[in-house]
């Protein structure tokens, strides 16, 4: 019979809970193809970005290492956690879009996958809704914070991120200017769990509810999955250069506003085959920003190597969140162009 493997909640460092996402995806991914489920117990302040977002364009380096607060990198797409004081990841990692849900689709993926950390989060005692995107609402307040990536054969990873002490919102005096001027929480005001949850609940008994809310609204037994798997935190340490993940020598990014946010582009020069003699036109484009999607699909954008045609098709093998396939490519083009231009 399948069945749900999961970590027992426990303290971890932040690098290390970061790290959780790729280890346990691999387990996903291994024989036998079973979702991972695992909570870490994890220490602020710091500030978790996406996959893809540029760190200068999302917070002042300066005023995080001022305050003492790490920014760091996760493994999902999407927009910035903050991680105030205690917090709780979750990780899920699944074989399969459908592997809870049998209907889930690559368009319906964070829908149908989200439904289970709903039931958790309200059987701990904060009713949970979930309106698209990249957050969950606890007692009609953003609360929780959504991640995504997903394997070019299928396999999905899920990051959700809590904070006890603090919102999950980036202070004002930490956040860089283009992104004080996005309103992530539609007018809302973001809650620290500790404002939406009941006084005497502890953070191991919410994180711990929440993983068996996920096992059972997808019906499936819980069972031990044994020792956790060994962890590249290295990966995972500290975002200290503006430009990261941006690869070196690319030009200026390019900003573009989308529903979620901003997406950029910035081209990336050829790499010369012949010492001392430079190629002329950038090959390729990096892609990046709040989208939540899979890195693979960013990437192959960037090539061109993705249909020019077909957004169905290129729909189902990747989700995508927060923009379109017209907005990435029409921004990768726009990148390019700019990189070919006289003094690009």
């Amino acid at each position: 019979m399948p069945a749900m493997h999961s970590l027992p909640p426990v303290h971890r460092p932040l690098e290390d809970a970061l790290a959780l996402g790729p280890a346990l995806l691999a387990r996903a991914r291994s024989a036998g193809e079973a979702p991972w489920l695992a909570a870490s117990l994890v220490e602020g302040p710091a500030v978790v970005l996406g996959a893809a977002q540029r760190a200068a364009r999302v917070v002042d380096l300066s005023a995080c290492a001022a305050r003492g607060a790490k920014v760091l990198r996760r493994a999902t797409t999407g927009t910035a956690a903050f991680l105030g004081g205690r917090g709780v990841v979750w990780t899920l990692a699944l074989p399969h879009a459908a592997a809870l849900a049998p209907d889930a689709t690559a368009r319906t993926l964070l829908n149908r996958n989200v439904r289970g950390f709903l039931k958790g989060f309200s059987r701990a005692g904060a009713p949970a809704h979930y309106f698209g995107r990249e957050w969950i609402s606890l007692q009609h307040r953003p609360a929780a914070l959504l991640g995504l990536d997903a394997t070019p054969d299928g396999a999905v990873l899920i990051e959700v991120f809590a904070g006890l002490d603090a919102a999950p919102a980036i202070p004002p005096e930490l956040a860089a200017p283009d992104e004080r001027v996005i309103d992530r929480w539609l007018g809302k005001v973001p809650a620290a769990l500790s404002e939406v949850l009941p006084a005497r609940l502890s953070l191991e008994a919410l994180a711990r509810a929440v993983v068996e809310g996920v096992a059972l609204r997808a019906a499936l037994p819980l069972i031990d999955g044994g020792e956790a798997p060994e962890l590249a935190a290295e990966r995972f340490q500290p975002v200290t250069a503006p430009d990261d993940p941006v690869p070196p020598g690319a030009s200026a990014a390019v900003l573009a506003r989308v529903p979620i946010g901003w997406i950029e582009a910035a081209a990336l020069a050829d790499i010369p085959h012949v010492p001392h003699v430079p190629l002329v036109s950038p090959a390729r484009a990096w892609l990046g920003g709040d989208v939540l999607t899979a890195r693979w699909l960013l990437d192959a954008l960037g090539r061109g190597d993705a249909p020019a045609r077909g957004e169905d098709v290129d729909a189902e093998a990747s989700p995508l969140e927060g923009a379109t396939l017209a907005d990435l490519r029409a921004l990768a083009r726009r990148a390019l162009a700019l990189g070919r231009a006289p003094g690009g």
